[in-house]
């Protein structure tokens, strides 16, 4: 059948009602009340977990209860339920979930053998339903309905394609025109209780965002983050406390997309295998992850968030915060895609000449934030002289926890450069010791002094002893060092180091 007739059949079920008739010996039929006090934690991957206080009215002995005001897409193996301390016990026999309206399909087959009446070219058939086709047929190709009358002496077939409206008697019994959790559970003691309902439903998401102003001096900024919540679940939710999940899964899949906004990433014909600043590991390497929750953030004040609403909340906002910029050398990149080759001489000597310029700030109660941000999309802006404001680019910030300094990449310098060259590999003693030398040149082609962050990654074996160097370094991680040259205006520097691994 088309779609008019997909539209007359759902318009003419929402209207219907019809009285239903208590069938004797049936067990006790009751409805759970709405949903009060709801809680969501909405994980990364974009499903969430909902937590309700419902209110039941059974009897003694066996019940049949229905829960009401459920999304479509509830997945029904994953509720549960805790009644409170102190009351009845309650056992759920059997569990079943329905939503009819969710596929026509559905609904002629549970009127299959009952009693329908059809309106096609204008006359009228009544009788049982005995055959229908699915919905989904094609224009010109769609099935009959067969429908026997009340006599059994005849048989209607009626084309799908001419059908103009189907009435379904006594809906509310037989079909769920609205999602329905049903149990068959037995109640220790009559009386009113309640109980703590959770499910996971599909197609909710949430996506920190934030905005950043910087000011003309470029020394503060309008800092506001917002998260934003994207419900397609086809459920309501009523002034629900809202809980945000940072999972491993998530958190990598956002340094993916840090390293990937990088433009030097972007120039290249295949992804490298790159470290990013303040990582130990390369991130473009194929990892395992689990949605195991890593960080959890909490809104302040509940929301309300209804079927197809895509809202932001606010989660912070600083009118004017500290900032400042830094810039990064790391030369090094994997094009060849060696991996664990300790022992290749080629291993780690491709190199480019960008230098990323950085922005940071601290996330310190002092300075007006002071909550933990999670991972989202920083957007960066410059507000000039006039009051107009102009984009500077945008790259994702990584989770920053209260007391750690926040930093995102800005792109690429204008007037820094560098270069980096392997000079020497020597083996010392044949598969055990080898010495590796590099040389790293620096150019400041701008009009300030600026300090630039070399970075080095040991990445050839743990086991290592910097020999010699001819410039002050600190070791930032375990296989990493980084090197803090100033230039000068106009500036050049070379900086050279040995490394001596064993294993």
């Amino acid at each position: 059948m088309n779609r008019n007739i997909q539209g007359l059949l759902l318009a003419w079920l929402l209207g219907a009602s019809a009285a239903v008739d208590a069938v004797h010996g049936d067990p006790i039929e009751s409805e759970a009340s709405p949903p009060q006090s709801t809680a969501l934690v909405l994980y990364d991957q974009g499903f969430g977990l909902v937590s309700e206080m419902r209110r039941l009215t059974p009897a003694s002995g066996e019940n049949v209860i229905r829960f009401r005001q459920l999304p479509p897409l509830l997945d029904p193996s994953t509720v549960s339920f805790i009644p409170l301390v102190g009351l009845p016990g309650l056992q759920v026999l059997e569990q079943q979930f329905f939503y009819d309206s969710a596929s026509p399909d559905k609904l002629l087959t549970r009127y299959l053998g009952r009693p329908i009446e059809v309106v096609a070219q204008g006359e009228r058939h009544a009788g049982r339903l005995l055959h229908a086709p699915r919905w989904a047929e094609a224009p010109g190709q769609a099935g009959l309905l067969m429908i026997e009358s009340d006599d059994r002496e005849a048989r209607v077939f009626v084309r799908a394609d001419n059908v103009q409206q189907v009435v379904l008697p006594d809906v509310r019994r037989l079909a769920h025109i609205e999602p329905v959790l049903q149990w068959r559970a037995q109640v220790d003691q009559e009386g009113p209780q309640n109980i703590r309902l959770t499910y996971r439903v599909d197609e909710i998401r949430w996506q920190a965002a934030y905005e950043v102003v910087l000011d003309e001096d470029g020394e503060s900024a309008y800092f506001a983050a917002r998260v934003g919540l994207d419900n397609q679940s086809g459920g309501d939710f009523q002034e629900a406390g809202i809980q945000l999940i940072a999972t491993e899964r998530g958190l990598l899949a956002d340094r993916r997309r840090s390293a990937v906004a990088s433009p030097r990433a972007q120039r290249t014909t295949a992804p490298a295998l790159r470290y990013m600043y303040g990582a130990e590991e390369p991130t473009f390497e194929e990892t395992a992850a689990t949605l195991m929750p890593v960080q959890t953030y909490r809104l302040e004040q509940p929301v309300t968030l209804k079927h197809g609403d895509h809202k932001f909340v606010q989660y912070a906002r600083v009118d004017a915060l500290p900032v400042s910029r830094f810039y990064v050398y790391d030369g090094v990149r994997f094009d060849r895609f060696q991996r664990h080759r300790r022992n290749d001489w080629n291993y780690g000597t491709e190199s480019h000449s960008v230098v990323d310029t950085h922005l940071r700030f601290e996330n310190d109660p002092a300075e007006g934030l002071g909550l933990n941000l999670p991972p989202g999309l920083f957007r960066l802006y410059q507000r000039k002289a006039d009051g107009a404001v102009e984009f500077l680019g945008e790259d994702t910030l990584l989770p920053t926890s209260v007391g750690e300094p926040g930093h995102v990449l800005l792109g690429a310098a204008r007037g820094l450069r560098g270069e980096r060259e392997r000079t020497g590999y020597t083996e010392i003693t044949p598969l055990r010791v080898y010495e590796e030398t590099f040389q790293i040149r620096l150019e400041n082609n701008t009009t300030d002094t600026v300090e630039i962050r070399v970075v080095e990654h040991l990445y050839r074996w743990h086991e290592f002893e910097i020999v010699r160097a001819d410039a002050e370094y600190e070791q930032t991680g375990d296989q990493t060092i980084e090197f803090r040259p100033t230039l000068r205006p106009d500036g050049r520097r070379t900086i050279h180091y040995t490394v001596r691994y064993s294993w």
